[in-house]
């Protein structure tokens, strides 16, 4: 064919490997030499592969085989003989990190590259994945086995054509004809390894496994990039350099259903009362320490509910449950991942259960807090079934208990109206935190937090009035404090005066429709009139 023709007359086909000399009839000069397609490529030809020796792209990028494996090598040996075998093999995993993983292990025992083959809305040709030699192949289909089904008619057509295929599908998805290996996820002690397999010293290994349980591919590209970016600054390889490198991976991943907020405060500038702020603390300790009590004390084998960290946050609207969310964020040193509900919910019966599949896959490969405003809007209690809408509506809510359960991360639901959860994910909360009207010396700190610096605040401003004559959250108090900053930087002197955290308060009692009469505003009345009723 054409194709053919254009692939001999250049002479990559002789480079690629794909022909090969036959024997010259004698007397001819070797200009004249015939040449023939190599055996293995004419199936390819024949089942539809397009261009001779044509690769879809994105599947030239092959991982080097490792020293060693991760998983158990037992495990290991058993999946590379049935590969060799059955030259198809799927792997069952809850996450498609633990499976990426085990693939590479296999690499590694069979001392071959792994190509690491991603699918998002097309599966590729059969002839495209007969045409990685030298290699194995993966095809990660656990994301949409879950949603579709794992593919076994065109699984066959790839099994006839392919040297060595591994197929990633979901923990519960069905596997046909081929053999079948389940992956867990990747712990705290197989973190470990894999960095140090990755290039970094044992102390670096320690240090990043307690934070980033990766696999083997996502620490070398890590750490390449870490080490292009140390080299020019002059700087050697540390966490330091590391840590951006892998947020700035994992936020990559997130998809439209994701908004990715950067948490800058600590939690020192959270205004919450003792008793809470101890439970913050915990929730932080639980976190560095996890690695350590699921790993070395061996508590991982039988915790009922997984290993995950799930918190609920409930409370009033804008007592400061998304700041604090925010916050441990930071101190854990993780992007925080806000759910956007709009994206997720779905009218359409198995569509939220898919995009919940997508956030929580790439959250475990992000790095990242997952943050649920309005939980209660996912995480509501299952209803008497009386149509198809109520039984699938119970389904997303068993699959979020079962996802939860399998999450290996941080999950942060927060809710104003906490008696709308479904009890049994009350059951598998590690902490409940209660986020209440902040008292009047905490209402104080929120007002001096809200407003500009002395520099900006006019001589004798006085707070108190403020403080006790409106019982507000934090979230109006940071409210009218910026349009209070924005009404002086209007004004003369640029300074705040009491009028104009009148006017702003006014207008945020309008907004959240409380009263604002003159009673309302008892000494501050005077200030009313002049700057809101004039």
């Amino acid at each position: 064919n054409d194709s053919l023709g254009e692939a001999l007359e250049s002479g990559l086909a002789r480079l690629l490997g794909l022909i090969e000399g036959a024997e010259p009839p004698a007397c001819r000069p070797l200009t004249q030499q015939p040449l023939r397609l190599i055996a293995s490529e004419v199936p390819l030809i024949l089942a539809g592969g397009g261009q001779v020796g044509s690769v879809q792209p994105g599947m030239l990028e092959q991982e080097p085989p490792a020293s060693s494996t991760v998983f158990d090598n037992a495990q290991v040996s058993l999946a590379a003989e049935l590969l060799n075998e059955r030259r198809l093999i799927c792997i069952q995993a809850t996450t498609p990190r633990s499976a990426r993983q085990f693939v590479l292990d296999i690499g590694a025992f069979l001392r071959m590259p792994v190509s690491l083959i991603p699918v998002k809305d097309e599966l590729p040709t059969a002839a495209a994945i007969g045409r990685v030699r030298d290699a194995i192949a993966f095809l990660d289909l656990g994301v949409w086995s879950r949603s579709q089904g794992t593919p076994l008619a065109k699984l066959r057509e790839m099994a006839d054509l392919a040297p060595r295929l591994v197929v990633g599908i979901a923990s519960d998805a069905a596997s046909g004809q081929w053999p079948a290996v389940r992956a867990v996820p990747i712990t705290h002690d197989m973190s470990h390894k894999v960095w140090e397999l990755a290039g970094a010293s044992a102390e670096l290994a320690q240090s990043l496994a307690r934070r980033f349980r990766v696999s083997l591919d996502e620490a070398r590209t890590a750490i390449r990039s870490a080490s292009d970016s140390g080299r020019l600054r002059g700087s050697s390889l540390d966490e330091a350099e590391l840590v951006p490198q892998l947020l700035a991976q994992g936020a990559r991943r997130m998809g439209k259903s994701v908004t990715i907020m950067q948490p800058r405060a600590e939690l020192d500038a959270l205004v919450a009362p003792p008793a809470l702020k101890k439970q913050l603390e915990e929730i932080l300790l639980w976190h560095r320490n996890s690695g350590r009590v699921f790993g070395e004390m061996g508590l991982g084998e039988n915790a009922p509910f997984g290993r995950g960290l799930i918190c609920l946050f409930s409370g009033p609207p804008g007592t400061g449950k998304t700041f604090a969310a925010q916050c441990l964020a930071k101190s854990f040193g993780l992007n925080l991942y806000r759910i956007d509900l709009s994206q997720v919910v779905s009218k359409y019966i198995g569509e939220t259960e898919k995009a919940l599949a997508a956030v929580f896959d790439e959250a475990e490969a992000g790095h990242g807090v997952l943050l649920f405003d309005e939980a209660d809007a996912l995480f509501g209690k299952r209803s008497e079934v009386k149509d198809a809408h109520d039984r699938y509506a119970n389904i997303e809510v068993g699959y979020l208990l079962q996802r939860l359960e399998a999450f290996d991360g941080v999950v942060i639901l927060a809710s104003n109206l906490r008696q709308n959860i479904d009890p049994a994910f009350l059951r598998r909360l590690r902490f409940l935190l209660e986020f209440n009207m902040p008292d009047s010396g905490m209402r104080r700190q929120l007002w001096e937090q809200a407003l500009p610096s002395e520099a900006f605040r006019a001589a004798g401003l006085d707070l108190r009035p403020f403080v006790n004559q409106f019982k507000l959250s934090g979230g109006n108090i940071q409210n009218i404090g910026m349009l209070a900053a924005h009404l002086a930087a209007a004004s003369a002197d640029g300074l705040v005066h009491t009028g104009h955290l009148v006017r702003a308060t006014f207008r945020e009692l309008e907004k959240t429709g409380q009263p604002r009469g003159a009673k309302d505003f008892g000494p501050l009345a005077p200030y009313l009139e002049s700057e809101v009723m004039a």
